[in-house]
């Protein structure tokens, strides 16, 4: 396009935006500026495993070898769908913190206490924000940060939540399967079993609550994906595409990447 043609754009768009009333200006330079702050305190991706990405090879190798993510522009919508769900965890973990004090047979476990009193040296705790640990796993190269650990009826559950739409979550009846490696994941670094997922509908705040048992099977086929992966890493190839599953690319950041690398 020519660079005439292109002030020319940009003046009408000045000349409509100088015609809005102000409230209308008011709200489009709100959007913008929740867009601008969120790509701004957009951190750059670590190069470690995350227990919520790891349903497609390449993806966790890419996510390794910094490979360069996809051009993303933040929508002020996403924002806050994303804000909003951060509350409601929050929220409902201050809930699972009071049970005890209501008379409920439930302790809300520190998860740093729970890292030290175990002796797991091969988690190290690398922060902590409000009821949540971040943590990373010294011996698979994973961070993680997860919403809890329970000792309910004398039994020890790491607990998972999980916000959807209210047509999602209407027809939930068991754990979504894009979930399961990460409760694997939690299962390799706590050294527990049973991880109780809970699912709240981002409309109406209604909840439902599986309970996930992770096996050694489980185990070992996420170690061998560790491996596998890790053993590209070394070679510095691109292992071949595994997945073809429109959840898991549509939400991929690397889609350019994986397009340029083939099949």
């Amino acid at each position: 396009m020519a660079r005439s043609s292109m002030k020319n754009i940009c003046r009408l768009i000045q000349q409509a935006e100088k015609e809005l009333p102000p409230e209308s200006n008011f709200l489009n330079d709100l959007k913008r500026s929740i867009e601008l702050s969120d790509e701004n305190e957009r951190e750059a991706p670590s190069k470690t495993y995350k227990p919520s990405g790891m349903n497609c090879i390449r993806q966790s190798y890419f996510q390794i070898t910094s490979a360069e993510e996809d051009v993303i522009h933040s929508n002020y919508t996403g924002v806050g769908i994303c804000n909003s769900g951060t509350d409601i965890h929050e929220r409902i973990q201050k809930a699972v913190a009071q049970m005890k004090e209501n008379g409920f047979d439930c302790e809300y476990v520190d998860v740093a206490k729970f890292v030290k009193q175990r002796k797991l040296e091969h988690l190290e705790i690398r922060e902590q924000k409000g009821m949540e640990t971040k943590l990373y796993h010294k011996t698979l190269n994973m961070s993680f940060m997860c919403d809890g650990i329970i000792k309910y009826h004398n039994h020890y559950y790491i607990l998972e939540l999980k916000t959807e739409t209210s047509n999602k979550w209407f027809h939930r009846d068991k754990v979504d399967k894009y979930h399961h490696n990460q409760a694997v994941a939690y299962s390799l670094a706590f050294g527990l079993d049973d991880v109780i997922f809970v699912y709240i509908s981002r409309d109406t705040l209604d909840m439902k609550s599986y309970l996930f048992t992770v096996d050694d099977d489980m185990r070992y086929r996420l170690l061998g994906y560790i491996e596998e992966c890790d053993s590209y890493i070394a070679k510095k190839q691109c292992p071949p595409k595994s997945v073809f599953d429109k959840k898991t690319c549509d939400y991929c950041h690397y889609k350019e990447q994986c397009r340029k690398d083939g099949m």
